[in-house]
C-alpha cells in the first residue's frame, strides 16, 4: 500500500513484481493482494493513494510524517474493505508453505470455522457419480437447491484440508500457542462433518479384487445410485455400486467407499478391515474415525501434559518416563536420547526444526549429536533435501518435493504409501503424524529397541 498499491496489467508479471523483493510475497499472499486490489477497484485505489499526500508535502519528511500517511491510508482502505483481526503471519506463511494452505485456514485456526469465510458451499449430500474423466466413479458433494453456481465454486468441506491443518496445529506448535487457539471449534466442525450418517469418502488405492459377480454377492443385494458425469449427453456409467452399509463396492473394477460414521463403531470398522485388499487404504483413514488419532491430538492438547510454550516433538517435555527409560539403555544423556527419538520417529526432524522444537543453540545441538553418534545407534551422512546429517540405519526413501525424504521404517507410522515418481498416498496429503507424538515415541522406541509396552503418560 505504501509503495504505491503496485501492480501490472499481465497478471503473470504482478504476480512476479509482488514476490521480487522488496515485498517478497508468498504465492498465496500475493493473490490475496491481487484480489483485494481488485476489490478497491480505480476510485478506491486513488482514494486510498490520495490519503497519502497531507495539504503540505514536505510534512511527509518530518519526524512521523510516514506513519501518519500510512494511518490515513489505511483509513480509508479500512473504510472500503473493512478489516480482520491481525494474523500470525509467521503462522500462516508457514501453513502456506509446509501444508499448501490458503490464509483462511490460519485464520480458523486461530478463531475457529467461524472465524473467516471462503467461497465454500456447504453440501447437502453427498453422490456416486461417474468420473468427468475416464470410466470411474467418484463421490460428488451437492449443493442446495438453487440457481447454478459460478464456475469451480468448492462444493462440501475440505475433509484433508481441515486434518491436516489440525495435525499441524498440535504436533508442530509450541503448546498454548494463541495461532492455534480455534483448533478445538475448527475439530469439532470437522468431526460434525464426519458423523453425517451419508458422507461417503473414497477409498483412493483400495479395490477389491474380484469378478462382477462375486461383489454383487458378497456386498449386494442394497445398491447406490450411480448418476451420471457432469457433461451435456453424458451416458449413465455402466457400474452397480452395492451398499454394504458401512462400504459402498463398485462393480466392475471394485472402486470402494466407506461412510465414516458407520465406521465409528470398532466392531463395524474390524469388520471391514477384513474385507479383501482394503486394510491398507482403510489405515489412512483411521486417524479420522471417531477415537482415532486426530481426536487423541485434541484430547492430548487439552490436557496440559506438556507445558505451554514447549513443543509436544520435544520428548522431554512430551514423554519424560519413556526418555529416561531410552537414555538408560543407550547409555548417554537426556538430549541425546531426545534426539534420538526424534530422529527414529518424526518425518521430518530437520537440524532447523530440533532446534526450535528443543529450544537448542547449535551448541547444544552440536553437543547432543556428537554424543548420540557414539551409540552407534545412528549414521552420519549427507544426503539431498534431507536438511540434517543424521539418520537411522537402514533404506531409504526419496519422495518428490514438496514432501522430504525419509528412513523408509517410518512409512507405516505415518501411513504413508510412496507411489510413481515421488508422489505419496497418505491420511492428510502430506507425511504427518497420525497419532499424539508421546505415543509415536513409544512405538518407535518398541520398534527399534523391541521394548514392549508403550509410554502411558
Amino acid at each position: 500500500m505504501v509503495a504505491g498499491l503496485v501492480g501490472r496489467p499481465d497478471p503473470d508479471e504482478d504476480r512476479a513484481l509482488a514476490r521480487k523483493a522488496p515485498y517478497r510475497a508468498t504465492p498465496m499472499t500475493a493473490d490475496a493482494y491481487d484480489r483485494l486490489r481488485a476489490r478497491l477497484g480505480g476510485a478506491g485505489r486513488r482514494a486510498v493513494l490520495a490519503a497519502g499526500l497531507p495539504e503540505d508535502p514536505a510534512e511527509l519528511w518530518r519526524p512521523g510524517g510516514i506513519e501518519a500517511a500510512v494511518e490515513r491510508m489505511a483509513e480509508v482502505w479500512r473504510e472500503r474493505l473493512g478489516t480482520l483481526p491481525a494474523l500470525d503471519d509467521g503462522a500462516a506463511d508457514t501453513l502456506e508453505a509446509e501444508l499448501g494452505l490458503p490464509e483462511v485456514w490460519a485464520r480458523r485456526l486461530a478463531g475457529g470455522y467461524g472465524a473467516a469465510a471462503d467461497a465454500t458451499v456447504e453440501a447437502v449430500r453427498w453422490e456416486l457419480a461417474a468420473s468427468a474423466y475416464g470410466s470411474g466413479v467418484e463421490v460428488r458433494a451437492v449443493p442446495p437447491a438453487g440457481p447454478e453456481l459460478p464456475y469451480r465454486t468448492p462444493v462440501g468441506l475440505p475433509l484433508w484440508q481441515i486434518a491436516s491443518a489440525l495435525v499441524w496445529a498440535w504436533t508442530d506448535r509450541p503448546v498454548g500457542d494463541p495461532a492455534v487457539a480455534g483448533a478445538t471449534d475448527l475439530y469439532e466442525r470437522l468431526r460434525a462433518e464426519l458423523d453425517r450418517p451419508e458422507l461417503l469418502v473414497a477409498l483412493a488405492g483400495g479395490r477389491v479384487q474380484d469378478t462382477p459377480e462375486r461383489i454383487a454377492e458378497r456386498f449386494g443385494p442394497g445398491r447406490v445410485p450411480v448418476a451420471p458425469a457432469r457433461r451435456k449427453e453424458a451416458a449413465p456409467p455402466a457400474v452397480t455400486a452395492y451398499d454394504w452399509g458401512p462400504l459402498v463396492v463398485c462393480a466392475p473394477g471394485g472402486a470402494s467407499f466407506v461412510r465414516p460414521a458407520a465406521v465409528a463403531d470398532p466392531q463395524v470398522w474390524r469388520q471391514v478391515r477384513e474385507v479383501a485388499d482394503l486394510a491398507g487404504e482403510l489405515d489412512r483413514l483411521a486417524p479420522l474415525r471417531a477415537g482415532g488419532g486426530l481426536e487423541r491430538m485434541m484430547l492430548r492438547a487439552r490436557s496440559s501434559a506438556v507445558p505451554a510454550g514447549a513443543y509436544e516433538a520435544d520428548p522431554r517435555r512430551s514423554c519424560p518416563e519413556l526418555l529416561a527409560r531410552v537414555a538408560e539403555r543407550l547409555g548417554a544423556g537426556a538430549d541425546a536420547a531426545a534426539l534420538y527419538l526424534q530422529l527414529a520417529t518424526l518425518a521430518a526432524p530437520t537440524d532447523r526444526n530440533v532446534r526450535r522444537w528443543n529450544g537448542w543453540s547449535a551448541k547444544q545441538h552440536a553437543a547432543a549429536r556428537g554424543e548420540l553418534l557414539g551409540t552407534g545407534r545412528v549414521v552420519e551422512a549427507k544426503r539431498a533435501r534431507a536438511g540434517r546429517t543424521l539418520f537411522l540405519p537402514g533404506e531409504w526413501t526419496e519422495l518428490k518435493s514438496p514432501h522430504l525424504p525419509l528412513e523408509t521404517v517410518k512409512l507405516a507410522a505415518h501411513a504413508v504409501r510412496p507411489l510413481w515418481r515421488g508422489e505419496i498416498r497418505s491420511p492428510f496429503g502430506r507425511v504427518l503424524p497420525t497419532a499424539p507424538l508421546h505415543e509415536m515415541f513409544a512405538a518407535a522406541w518398541e520398534r527399534e529397541s523391541g521394548e514392549s509396552g508403550r509410554e502411558k503418560a
